[in-house]
């Protein structure tokens, strides 16, 4: 049985792209922060500096989508009612996946492939858990899924002001540049986005 070489693993590991992928899916929660406090500023009819620091002071995820749940309609009443629920449904699980991507552990799974050299493969686990085939894990391909989902969802919220509430606007936005953002804030949102939608570049 060919040996496992721990050093040549570590040099492997120390080089994979993994870290990353991960350091880019956390930039792109934070971009989804960043614009839901945009949001949450909007609706709010106070400035982003002001909405921001009471936005992230608020450190449960919960609370700021309820809070921006009930800014909502107060806002808007029924209005935008398909976006609201399903924005506010939606970013649970991507508040979920951030944490496990921030707290899990790095595990490389080491091995040999078929010519007898080292092989090393870095995926996230939970803490204290030990590797076995049916053991919770993230990898890179998820990562990086997670990554375009941040990305669309940092789009769709943080546009919302802009194209649906005057004055947020940093220029005047034409009558026909709304008209597929507003198709979209008429609708549940579904991703991947369907062919045609304002924001269907992130379907891949």
């Amino acid at each position: 049985m060919p040996l496992i070489s721990l050093d040549e693993a570590q040099q492997l590991a120390a080089q994979d792209e993994f870290w990353a992928i991960r350091g880019k899916a956390i930039q792109s929660y934070a971009s989804l922060e960043q614009s839901l406090a945009r949001l949450f500023s909007a609706l709010a009819g106070t400035t982003q500096k002001i909405g921001g620091t009471i936005f992230f002071r608020i450190s449960s995820a919960d609370t700021r989508r309820n809070l921006i749940d009930k800014l909502f309609q107060q806002r808007f009443q029924e209005q935008y009612n398909l976006f609201r629920n399903s924005l506010v449904k939606q970013l649970k699980p991507i508040d979920n996946e951030r944490n496990e991507i921030v707290h899990w552990n790095v595990v490389n799974n080491v091995g040999v492939d078929e010519s007898g050299k080292t092989t090393s493969s870095l995926a996230l686990m939970p803490p204290a858990s030990f590797p076995s085939p049916d053991s919770a894990s993230k990898d890179s391909k998820q990562m990086i899924a997670f990554s375009n989902k941040c990305n669309f969802y940092a789009a769709l919220s943080g546009f919302f002001p802009v194209i649906a509430m005057d004055g947020f606007a940093a220029t005047p936005v034409s009558d026909a540049d709304k008209r597929p953002w507003l198709d979209a804030y008429s609708k549940p949102i579904e991703y991947p986005p369907p062919v045609g939608h304002v924001l269907e570049r992130f379907r891949n």
